[in-house]
């Protein structure tokens, strides 16, 4: 994707418009001041006549057993991207002056997001402060900003950051009882027994546990291949998280691309042929899908494969593998024709300039928007009122307490899954 000088621009007045602290600490307020309320006397209590008490009743205990909520006329919100800006501004300047580096543009558009969603909730009354973090830089890394009592007074965590950064924001957010949405990363990095720490993404094995349930729902009378290797530990990881039982798939070792020889008596030319791929590598992948093609082209196939597969190149080209209806999970789907779509459009040309908005401006506005609405309905603890998802602009999101084994709670985790069904350049949404 190309950037114009607006968005350079942009990035400029970013670091000169924001306020510093002596340790050059980033961040934006993108909010106004706080709201003056109005003292409430409360009302005189009548006593009632004493009565008998009655026998104390045993109320079994919540689990998690979370705080009090607190509801404040202001809330303040930290967002950590990694936004590159040391790189990308010198001396109040932009430093490119043409295509920003790709590391960038996933933080900066997820950025872009989160200010476009405070602009809205400005417009709609809501009073909040928050703060956006670059982690790139050394000042601005979640264990320093912690360590220097910088982050004492949030009340909500946002973070589109790598999984070797979960794991510090996840165990502060435990300590100080307070919400830590992981809205980048599918991995939990080994975070265990924290209810505050919610993963937006869903886990590989979500997405596996998903796609094994659809297929054995659609294709009652067709016994699927399973593509494997085991060469790969994360594509062990996906068949084991699969979990087919014996006989309910015919398995092909893709260690190496399999011959025609090997692949001719599993398929049939009168009928759909259902694959199920457990291969991660997306280019390994793209291969595996065009010999089907080229050894098989008057077969016709459907091939499940993983949520990886999303940033395949040639899924968007007709003539890659015409014959291949290809089937990708995903946990979003970002409908730009809705008017809440259009708007962000617009208004993100408007700042930016350039191209339609990618995945990540909506994901930062969709996630900076509900949560402002389940901080400001419920307070601080909203952990327990997730079902309320009819505000949130895009996505039905499905937040559910993930246990282990034996039953100990591990972390919140969404599961909400969307299928991507692509052909010929094409796509819809099925589900």
């Amino acid at each position: 994707m190309r950037y114009s000088f607006n968005r350079l621009f942009l990035v400029a007045l970013l670091l000169i418009g924001t306020s510093f602290h002596a340790d050059a600490q980033f961040f934006k307020r993108l909010f106004g001041g706080e709201k003056k309320t109005k003292k409430v006397e409360a009302a005189p209590v009548k006593k009632k006549p004493a009565t008998k008490p009655k026998p104390a009743q045993v109320v079994k205990k919540k689990d998690p057993d979370y705080p009090e909520t607190k509801k404040k006329p202001v809330y303040r919100v930290d967002v950590f991207a990694h936004l590159y800006l040391d790189e990308l501004v010198k001396d109040g300047k932009p430093a490119y002056k043409g295509k920003l580096p790709e590391k960038a543009t996933a933080g900066l558009d997820f950025y872009e997001g989160v200010k476009l969603a405070a602009d809205t909730l400005d417009h709609r009354g809501y009073t909040m402060n928050v703060y956006v973090h670059d982690v790139a830089s050394p000042n601005e890394a979640p264990a320093a900003l912690i360590t220097a009592n910088k982050l004492d007074s949030t009340d909500l965590i946002i973070g589109a950051v790598n999984t070797t950064l979960v794991p510090v924001l996840a165990d502060f957010a435990a300590k100080k009882k307070i919400n830590f949405i992981s809205a980048l990363s599918p991995s939990d990095a080994g975070v265990k027994n924290n209810p505050y720490f919610i993963l937006l993404q869903p886990a590989l094995q979500t997405h596996c546990e998903w796609i094994a349930q659809a297929v054995a729902s659609k294709y009652k009378n067709i016994t699927p291949v399973l593509f494997t290797r085991t060469s790969v530990s994360v594509d062990s990881s996906a068949v084991a998280y699969l979990n087919f039982t014996d006989g309910a798939v015919k398995k092909v070792l893709c260690n190496t691309l399999p011959s025609k020889e090997k692949l001719q008596p599993l398929f049939d030319s009168t009928r759909k042929n259902v694959i199920v791929a457990a291969i991660l590598d997306v280019s390994y992948a793209e291969n595996l899908l065009a010999q089907l093609h080229t050894m098989f082209p008057e077969y016709d196939f459907e091939v499940y494969g993983m949520p990886s597969w999303k940033g395949m190149s040639a899924l968007k080209k007709a003539d890659a593998f015409p014959n291949v209806a290809v089937y990708i999970t995903a946990p979003y789907y970002f409908d730009m024709s809705t008017a809440i779509g259009q708007a962000i459009a617009a208004n993100y040309k408007k700042d930016v300039g350039g191209s339609k908005p990618g995945d990540m401006v909506f994901r930062g506005y969709e996630t900076m928007y509900w949560y402002a609405y389940m901080l400001y309905k419920y307070g601080t603890i909203f952990n327990e009122k997730f079902s309320d998802n009819a505000a949130a602009p895009f996505t039905r999101f499905d937040i559910k307490l993930k246990k282990d084994k034996n039953d100990k709670v591990l972390y919140q985790e969404n599961k909400h899954i969307v299928l991507y069904r692509y052909q010929s350049s094409s796509f819809i949404v099925e589900q």
